[in-house]
């Protein structure tokens, strides 16, 4: 079942037009409650205004109808999508929907591999920076890594920096730290993101920077994020292979981002 501005219709009864103005954002559910909802709920509204998406939606009692959503799908550990989209008139709907989870024990185990993909200069990204329902490079950029045999397809720009995945923010470990790349190089804000940045605890600083491709290659691990797997080891990048059972740190980051999700860490 799908809630179609706050009402429950079965799944054929709601959809969004290929060609509508909108944004969307995609929470983990995990025992039954959505995770991050608050910071999620946030983004939503920056990206609804960037996009000039008529006022109508809000975020208040946006938890009852995702708690609705799961609980008439008997969600328990999946998924909870949230689409606001202009309908008819220009007035703003709100269609919610589950989704499995994708990402389990032995997804983690194996880890992702991430190929090289490149893209063009910032000023051509500009709507990179919001979760809009034109995500169309992105996913093309997917199906042709799962295509090679990939997970995940890395964005380099021409002048060799390192951005974000079709799908997941990178991140970079080093000896003394852990790099993402800066939003401002033109990429998504992601919530997964957000709150590694804020993780306290773990033996490395983690800060947002400028984080390149030759640097990059000196990393000693590699992860990434979304809001539905939270912190996933990357075995490969390229040609280039990491033994995910040594990504110490990588583990270290997934243990403290797990206790945030379930409010045991600030």
């Amino acid at each position: 079942m799908i809630l179609l501005n706050g009402k429950l219709v079965s799944n054929e009864a709601a959809g969004v037009s290929p060609t509508a103005v909108g944004v969307f954002t995609t929470m983990r559910v995990r025992s039954g409650r959505v995770e991050f909802l608050e910071r999620h709920a946030a983004r939503l509204e920056r990206d609804a205004k960037a996009v000039g998406l008529a006022a109508g939606l809000g975020t208040t009692g946006l938890a009852g109808r995702c708690a609705a959503c799961v609980a008439a799908n008997g969600v328990v550990d999946g998924g909870v999508k949230v689409v606001w989209f202009a309908g008819e008139g220009g007035l703003a709907e709100e269609v919610i929907s589950n989704r499995p989870h994708a990402y389990g024990v032995e997804a983690v185990a194996r880890g992702f591999r991430l190929i090289t993909r490149r893209c063009e200069a910032r000023e051509a990204r500009v709507w990179w920076r919001h979760k809009t329902l034109d995500y169309g490079v992105h996913a093309e950029a997917k199906r042709a890594a799962v295509a090679a045999g990939f997970d995940d397809a890395l964005w380099i720009d021409e002048g060799g920096r390192v951005l974000e995945a079709a799908t997941t923010t990178v991140f970079a470990v080093f000896r003394d730290e852990i790099v993402t790349p800066e939003v401002s190089a033109g990429l998504l804000p992601g919530v997964a993101r957000e709150v590694v940045l804020g993780l306290e605890g773990i033996s490395r600083p983690v800060r947002a920077g400028e984080l390149t491709e030759v640097r990059l290659r000196e990393a000693a691990e590699i992860f990434v994020t979304n809001a539905l797997m939270g912190v996933m080891p990357v075995r490969g990048w390229d040609a280039r292979a990491f033994d995910v059972s040594r990504c110490v740190v990588t583990r270290e980051v997934a243990v403290a981002f797990d206790r945030a999700a379930l409010g045991l860490l600030p």
